[in-house]
């Protein structure tokens, strides 16, 4: 029985994988021999084959150099489209290391203020619908935790919706953790953390939970909205405006920074003791 016809490459992402595939076979490798070479598994190389990942630059540079690919595959690695995950931390990671101030709205804890396993039980929730490498997610979103600590040190204004404390995304004792956690950041000069209560309040501006805002040195603010698939930097001068509005209604409208922690204590003492 004739084996199956491999289906030809239909973009530039498959193409780099299937010319991986046979420079590989060319070596006479499987996928873990190689894997092994690069300093990565069999289904990691898998996964690059296959178009369902692209491998960062400097695993590019050691798969071009064992493959003897002549500098073939680091010529198509700027070109090839990243994955969503890859792509809003690349668009934005410049950005972010420029920023005086960074805003954000959320309903669950934001990315910058997460824990690894809190991190891993909000991607692992989406990877079934998304693909991609869980544990690649994790460390992209970790990475750009750096912020915090770089030498610019950024205002970071978080609000986050009371739900976010009591919505069931991972196991009780990770929770706990991830809110211990945010208790150390909060006490931290730079690092607002505000609740935006159930009660007392009448604005919920779903919107703003896919924004994130930059102050920059100049004092421009950046807008990036962050879609389904990929996001977008909004320039329309009266949209950032008006953002930026909400947002400071937002702030106004949220419990202030040491009643915010009393509630995150009193969630602490009543459901994760």
């Amino acid at each position: 029985m004739p084996a199956p016809k491999r289906i030809e490459p239909t973009n530039l992402n498959e193409w780099f994988g299937e010319k991986i595939r046979l420079l590989r076979k060319a070596r006479g490798w499987t996928q873990i021999q190689l894997g092994d070479v690069v300093r990565l598994s069999g289904s990691r190389i898998a996964q690059f084959e296959r178009a369902e990942d692209v491998p960062p630059r400097d695993i590019t540079v050691l798969l071009d150099r064992e493959l003897r690919a002549g500098n073939l595959l680091l010529e198509l690695h700027p070109f090839l489209k990243r994955p969503p995950h890859k792509k809003w931390f690349d668009d934005i990671s410049e950005i972010e290391a420029e920023a005086q101030k960074i805003q954000t709205y959320s309903f669950v804890i934001p990315g910058l203020l997460q824990t690894r396993e809190y991190a891993r039980a909000i991607l692992a929730a989406g990877t079934p619908f998304y693909d991609g490498d869980l544990e690649d997610k994790v460390e992209t979103r970790m990475a750009r935790q750096a912020v915090l600590d770089s030498p610019r040190r950024p205002w970071l204004r978080c609000v986050v919706d009371e739900s976010a404390f009591y919505r069931r995304v991972c196991p009780p004792d990770v929770m706990r953790d991830q809110l211990l956690h945010l208790l150390k950041l909060m006490e931290r000069p730079r690092v607002s953390l505000q609740v935006l209560p159930f009660d007392d309040h009448a604005m919920v501006v779903s919107v703003l939970s896919s924004c994130t805002l930059w102050t920059l040195a100049d004092g421009r603010t950046v807008v990036h909205r962050q879609g389904i698939d990929e996001g977008e930097f909004i320039t329309d001068p009266h949209m950032v405006t008006l953002l930026v509005n909400l947002y400071d209604q937002l702030h106004t409208t949220a419990l202030n920074n040491e009643a915010s922690k009393a509630l995150i204590h009193k969630v602490l003492e009543e459901r994760y003791p």
